[in-house]
Formats: structure tokens, sequence, C-alpha cells
């Protein structure tokens, strides 16, 4: 998740900000070797603060914010935060994304990203269970006698 008002570089960007080469940069250990978290560990492109970087490169004190406080209509949250805000598998993210079923989707540094309020606006939208589709009822004899 990507905090309401806070832009998102990937480690290629905090390298350009810190005006080295990528190589160099993860030769050095990258970016723990400097101190910044990215802003969701464990991810498979992880996504770093600007204002950290920025912070890094000008010898500042790094900015800190609160993780986890507040819930922003505005946060941008990727697949795998989808998947666990609505109870679902990944997999299942990724099928309703590529199929157009969960629409508004922003590309932040290669990384699809949805926002928070744009995901409830689908949500809500969706039909109920049992609406449509599937397979008819079976035919029961009143069925047969009133047809």
């Amino acid at each position: 998740m990507i905090p309401h008002g806070r832009e998102a570089i990937d480690a290629k960007g905090v390298a350009e900000a810190l005006g080295m080469a990528y190589k160099t940069f993860r030769n050095k250990g990258g970016a723990e070797h400097f101190g910044l978290q990215p802003f969701v560990p464990g991810r498979r492109k992880p996504l770093y603060d600007r204002a950290q970087v920025e912070a890094v490169r000008d010898g500042r004190v790094l900015p800190t914010w609160s993780i986890g406080t507040r819930q922003h209509p505005d946060d941008l949250l990727d697949e795998q935060d989808v998947a666990e805000a609505l109870g679902i598998t990944y997999a299942a993210v990724r099928k309703d994304r590529s199929a157009g079923r969960l629409p508004g989707w922003v590309d932040v540094c290669g990384v699809a990203h949805i926002k928070r309020a744009a995901l409830r606006l689908v949500i809500a939208s969706r039909p109920g269970r049992g609406v449509g589709g599937g397979r008819p009822r079976k035919a029961t004899d009143a069925d047969r006698q009133a047809g």
C-alpha cells in the first residue's frame, strides 16, 4: 500500500536520486545500506518513499509517518493488498483484473495499484450471491404440470 500523499519510486529510481548507477547501488547493499524501508516489505518489486530517499541524499534525518493508523480513500493498494482486503486469493484478484471485473487500476513504477475508494465502489456495484449465471434449477413436478 502506498499511503495517500506520498510518492513512490522503485530501486532504480532510488539509485538515480542518489546519483549512482543501479549496479553500484545493488553492490553497496541496496536500500538497506541507506536505512530505507519499502512501503510493504517482502513484495517482489519494493517501492520506496521519495521523501525518505531525498532526505538520505541531502543528509537529513529520515522523515517518519505513522503506519497503519488510518485508511484514506486515496491510498493505493496493490493486488496483494486487494486480495487481503477482500478475503480472496491473489490469483482471483489477478483474474478479475485481467477480465475487466476490477477496473480503475493505475501503474506505479510497473506495479498495478487501485485506489481504496475505487475498490469500494467496484465491490459495491457487484451483484450479490445467486445473481445470474450458473446451472438452471432442476424442474419439479409442479413446474411440469404448470408448463
